[in-house]
């Protein structure tokens, strides 16, 4: 919320003000509060979006919709030593290679896992990252590639038609285009093809690789089998 001089208020502030109507405020009080602050408005325009959603969506039952969300089998984030704090991420996987097209490419077709299959929990795709990294980066050449006759497909939560599909590299290369235009005019630096290149593979199956690198799966080892 808005503060009536129109800056935020603080996390304190906020704990400050919750005690004071706790101490001495009332049921009324809070409900004129969600009156003044228009709440079942708000709640209800949420709540419609997502009944929305419901009712196109291919879940047959509760629990397949809320996969869609949650996965099973999460694991628990570790903490590590001060040495690892202070080694930083260089430390875990490290340096990064100048070369970093050619870099990505090793890690996700010449890795010791490059071509281990897992199946995503959100959707339902069995892949492996070198599969991922010929769909993004060279679709052309068709799954034949990597030794498939059709590409890697969502089994659950989608529907058929929204279902993911490869996109020629003319076409990335007409999406960076646009968006290194846009980012020129707000005087912004502009996206390599590699950058682009990681936000379309992490928005598909390999960001459940990645998370699990940035989630502390180099020291946890009790992590899912990738």
């Amino acid at each position: 919320r808005i503060s009536r001089d129109g800056v935020p208020p603080t996390s304190q502030m906020q704990l400050q003000f919750a005690r004071s109507l706790g101490k001495s405020g009332s049921r009324d009080v809070v409900l004129e509060l969600l009156h003044e602050g228009d709440v079942t408005s708000t709640l209800a325009d949420s709540l419609w979006k997502e009944f929305s959603k419901v009712a196109v969506s291919s879940a047959a039952t509760g629990e397949e919709w809320n996969t869609k969300f949650s996965e099973q089998g999460q694991f628990d984030m570790t903490f590590g030593t001060m040495d690892i704090f202070f080694g930083g991420l260089e430390g875990l996987i490290g340096s990064p290679s100048v070369h970093v097209l050619a870099a990505m490419r090793a890690e996700h077709c010449d890795a010791p896992d490059s071509t281990i299959k897992w199946t995503t929990g959100n959707y339902g795709v069995e892949t492996t990252a070198r599969t991922e990294w010929c769909f993004v980066y060279s679709p052309e050449e068709g799954p034949k590639q990597v030794g498939l006759t059709s590409w890697p497909t969502e089994t659950k939560n989608v529907d058929e038609h929204k279902r993911c599909k490869p996109r020629d590299r003319s076409v990335l290369n007409d999406i960076l285009g646009d968006l290194n235009r846009k980012l020129k005019d707000l005087n912004q630096v502009e996206l390599d093809v590699t950058e682009l290149l990681g936000a379309v593979l992490y928005t598909g199956p390999m960001f459940e690789k990645y998370n699990t690198v940035n989630r502390g799966g180099a020291l946890n080892t009790e992590q899912p089998e990738f």
